[in-house]
């Protein structure tokens, strides 16, 4: 089972934790996260997409700073994963304020 990544040269490892892939606890940092955005505990890049072109919820700055962190570590880490990011990711950006030793 996958606990975290490290990347390359720096000593660092990104937090991974299977509890992430739960519907109803992906929910609490991507509100409108549904059933069919999840396939294998993997949530879609378009999905996370939406949170980053809706207007309506630019009050929730958290969630869009998540949602941006989470849609690069798709882009960048998971090109060749179908489009989607893997749920366990989440844990890296529950706690923003650990977020700091990443740099």
């Amino acid at each position: 089972m996958l606990t975290s990544l490290s990347i390359s040269r720096y000593p660092i490892l990104v937090s991974y934790d299977d509890a992430w892939s739960i519907l109803s606890n992906a929910g609490q940092l991507l509100p409108r996260i549904e059933s069919n955005n999840i396939m294998s505990g993997n949530i879609s890049i378009s999905h996370l997409r939406t949170y980053l072109t809706i207007t309506d919820d630019r009050e929730d700055d958290i969630t869009i700073v998540r949602t941006f962190i989470i849609f690069m570590m798709g882009h960048l880490w998971f090109q060749m994963a179908n489009d989607s990011v893997p749920l366990g990711y989440l844990t890296a950006v529950a706690d923003l304020d650990e977020a700091a030793k990443y740099d």
